[in-house]
């Protein structure tokens, strides 16, 4: 009996030790790096593993948020989706939902801005040509 209750254990144990194996890198791993607008190159987000996304245009730093990524943004929440959140220095925030983050290797970053619903898109080689 004590040898079947181990066995039993241990083949409950195998999807969870097999399974971490499969599990992709979390949205806050994934964004991290330069992302260039895909409309204006000369636009690019850095995001850092600190938490700070900085903004630059031809190179020039213009601004600094804090970003979290989450289920849920102001008057936004989905279980199912991720959000990005940017706060400025006067917190204010700025609320984007994830479509997507480098899926399947593409190098696209894909964000919907919540209060305009407008569509963005990042690449993360400034030389890509986006094919979509």
């Amino acid at each position: 009996m004590k040898k079947l209750f181990l066995i039993l254990l241990f083949l409950l144990q195998i999807p969870t030790v097999f399974g971490q194996n499969q599990v992709e890198d979390p949205s806050t791993k994934k964004i991290i790096g330069t992302w260039y607008a895909d409309a204006n190159r000369n636009a690019k987000w850095v995001f850092t593993s600190d938490g700070k996304l900085y903004n630059y245009d031809k190179d020039i730093f213009k601004v600094m948020f804090r970003y979290t990524i989450s289920h849920g943004c102001q008057n936004n929440s989905d279980d199912n989706s991720e959000f990005l959140t940017l706060r400025d220095k006067d917190g204010n925030e700025f609320c984007f939902k994830i479509n997507a983050i480098n899926e399947n290797k593409t190098g696209v970053l894909s964000l919907i801005k919540m209060d305009t619903m407008q569509p963005l898109l990042f690449v993360n080689n400034v030389n890509v040509k986006r094919g979509m």
